[in-house]
């Protein structure tokens, strides 16, 4: 399961813990047109690719997701043979014949060039037309994306995008084998549900 995601050098705090005082509205410093940078990977239950991240500027066209996205990062992590060690190492299921790749509506992915690449050398993807649009609260990587940028905040500010791009990688790598299960086994319920609100949002 793989999806691309944001993340900018600087964010302004979150309303909900913003304190006001009689109608005066809070101040913090911001940056105009802050930095940022989109990142790929792929998530199973039990591992993690690692983390791709795209270019400053680079629009995701269709050409650069098989050249630079599947080519490299998806192929590698489908032709690992270890099923020991830390989740940037291991197999992405002990029997890879079982896999199945599921990405997200993005035109890059949804493309007939794509959609023919992925048939030709992957065993078993959700083609387009399986996948409901509009739908991040039944993708698990969604949540282990806030949990890559939850860890973030604990860091130091960046200042310029070579910082950035050094702590979203360093955050990726000590996502834990347990935080990973967790996601992927919540996915059940909140099926389930998604089923119940018929298909309205269902929340963290």
């Amino acid at each position: 399961m793989n999806h691309p995601s944001n993340y900018f050098i600087s964010l302004p705090p979150e309303s909900s813990n913003l304190v006001r005082l009689h109608d005066k509205v809070p101040h913090y410093e911001s940056v105009k047109f802050p930095g940022k940078l989109q990142v790929w990977g792929v998530m199973s239950y039990r591992a993690l690719s690692e983390l791709n991240i795209i270019p400053p500027g680079q629009t995701v066209t269709t050409e650069y997701y098989i050249e630079e996205i599947l080519k490299k990062t998806l192929t590698s992590v489908m032709h690992r043979k270890s099923v020991t060690g830390s989740v940037l190492e291991k197999k992405m299921l002990p029997d890879m014949s079982k896999a199945i790749f599921q990405q997200d509506g993005a035109s890059a992915h949804t493309s007939k060039k794509c959609q023919e690449w992925h048939k030709n050398n992957v065993c078993k993807f959700w083609e387009k037309s399986i996948w409901p649009a509009n739908s991040p609260d039944l993708r698990p990587i969604e949540n282990l994306w806030g949990i890559l940028q939850t860890r973030l905040e604990t860091m130091e500010r960046p200042t310029n995008l070579i910082m950035l791009q050094k702590q979203l990688i360093q955050a990726w790598r000590e996502i834990t084998p347990e935080t990973i299960d967790k996601l992927i086994a919540g996915m059940p319920n909140r099926i389930n549900k998604c089923i119940q609100l018929k298909g309205g949002y269902i929340g963290k």
